[in-house]
């Protein structure tokens, strides 16, 4: 969703941890020169969907001192005469003064509550990201609008200082791309098998139970889950426990074996555990992330209707409203057997169901060496669907943190208007609130990336992608910082 910011609105999504606060100093002042050096002006420039000629042109402005990306707003420092120029390109919203001995901050909106810091001002925010200025670090509230014993863990979200010339999320559009991925025609069989409506419905079956990782119905949920990969054939179901504080949590883990190479596996994981402002009275998680859940049952369906060459597991993950527990013992299971060896990519679908407007937006999200990953999402996006791409590279707050910081291949597909979706963590969060639209387009780019990796339905094809051998060049793109800086 795209919308203009006022310079002081509070950020709905505030990244905040625990105990930590998630912002970092700038090393200099606001403009990025010396200390004590007159503050430059800021404004922030429209560059939804503008194209990368004009991006470049606000880029290179004679005068400009730097610029930061996010999504559909460059924020930008420079002389007035610079930013007069770039309102010739686009419109410019001008930002009030900010003194120049204040610091820049860059705050990730935590897969968490909102919150937002005294202090602070408000420069741009947009994609789950925001970039504020302040007198010092801001003291961050605790948290309270969830019951202590869900207090969040969130050991792994990224903090980062900004820097000049950041690109903290690129609209696709924006930047000039070679799409360098050839999709096998059978592909197109895995895609159109998608019923929309049949992930719905597995969405209000999960919106029936508070799946809230302390409560009973978040074990009737993993027994319905497990009872549905069971139906597929030649699927084997396991369920895994591990530990949250004193609760026993379960991972739900369905193994589709390879037809040609069974020892090289994909993994497309999503959690199934909600909460609310109130879980002793209801945690539906319709959209967060029965969507994402629906959609691993799904893409199932689909690859046991065209058998891949190789392995997929189907995991849906417990404890993610409480730190991302599950996905971090699976992670760590793997690297402590060994089997991570066998791992090829990890698909992470979270909250994939929601659009606060018409435009079919979608964030792809990794960390700097899973670029050529993202562009094959991207590809898949182009190829077989209507949705407009966003990348980014900072990773933060969901399932594929865990993995990416073991390092294996791994990529987040999220809805780009999660941030602004009104029911997120509420008892209001129904399955009325989900897009049919969104939803679909989003997991026929998923089916047909994860047909495209896995080897499907072919069984003679063997890809010529250099995915299996680690050689990705195949797939590397003009846009070489368009998922980040």
């Amino acid at each position: 969703m795209h919308q203009s910011s006022s310079a002081y609105a509070p950020f709905r999504r505030l990244a905040t941890g625990c105990a930590a606060a998630l912002l970092l100093l700038l090393a200099g002042p606001i403009h990025g020169l010396e200390a004590g050096a007159p503050a430059v002006p800021l404004a922030v420039a429209d560059i939804d969907s503008i194209g990368p000629a004009r991006l470049e042109a606000l880029q290179t402005l004679e005068g400009l001192a730097w610029w930061a990306e996010l999504d559909d707003q460059l924020l930008l420092a420079g002389s007035a005469e610079a930013l007069s120029d770039a309102a010739g390109i686009t419109d410019l919203r001008v930002l009030p003064p900010v003194p120049a001995e204040w610091r820049l901050f860059v705050v990730q909106a935590s897969h968490q509550r909102p919150q937002a810091p005294a202090g602070a001002v408000e420069l741009a925010a947009a994609a789950g990201r925001m970039i504020v200025a302040a007198p010092a670090l801001p003291s961050l509230e605790p948290l309270g609008d969830h019951a202590a014993e869900d207090a969040c863990r969130r050991p792994e979200q990224r903090v980062f200082a900004l820097e000049p010339d950041m690109v903290l999320a690129a609209q696709r559009a924006n930047h000039e791309v070679v799409r360098r991925t050839t999709f096998e025609p059978a592909v197109q069989q895995v895609v159109d098998s998608i019923d929309v409506n049949r992930w719905f419905s597995d969405i209000v079956t999960l919106a029936g139970w508070n799946r809230n990782t302390r409560r009973p119905g978040v074990l009737d949920a993993r027994d319905w889950l497990a009872q549905q990969f069971s139906a597929f054939p030649g699927m084997s179901v396991t369920t895994q426990s591990f530990q949250v504080g004193s609760t026993t949590a379960w991972n739900v883990i369905a193994d589709l074996p390879g037809k040609l190479r069974p020892d090289t596996w994909h993994i497309v994981g999503a959690h199934y555990d909600s909460t609310s402002e109130n879980t002793a009275a209801a945690a539906p998680g319709a959209e967060d992330n029965a969507s994402g859940c629906a959609g691993v049952l799904e893409l199932a369906r689909a690859m046991v209707a065209h058998p891949p060459a190789e392995t997929v597991l189907f995991i849906c993950y417990s404890g993610e409203e409480q730190g991302l527990y599950g996905s971090t013992d699976h992670a760590s299971r793997l690297v402590a057997s060994g089997d991570g060896a066998h791992l090829a990519s990890v698909q992470i679908m979270d909250m994939i169901g929601y659009t606060g407007d018409a435009d079919l937006d979608c964030l792809l999200e990794s960390n700097s060496s899973n670029i050529p990953l993202m562009n094959l999402y991207a590809d898949a996006a182009a190829q077989y669907t209507n949705l407009r791409i966003v990348t980014s590279t900072f990773p933060f707050g969901s399932d594929h943190v865990p993995y990416l910081n073991r390092g294996f291949t791994t990529l987040l597909v999220i809805e780009n208007d999660w941030d602004s979706y009104p029911s997120y963590h509420r008892t209001t969060d129904l399955p009325g609130n989900v897009s049919l639209a969104m939803g679909g387009e989003t997991l026929r780019m998923n089916a047909a990336a994860l047909a495209h990796l896995a080897g499907a339905p072919s069984a003679e094809a063997v890809f010529g992608s250099g995915f299996e051998s680690g050689d990705l060049s195949e797939w590397s793109s003009s846009c070489s910082d368009c998922g980040g800086g």
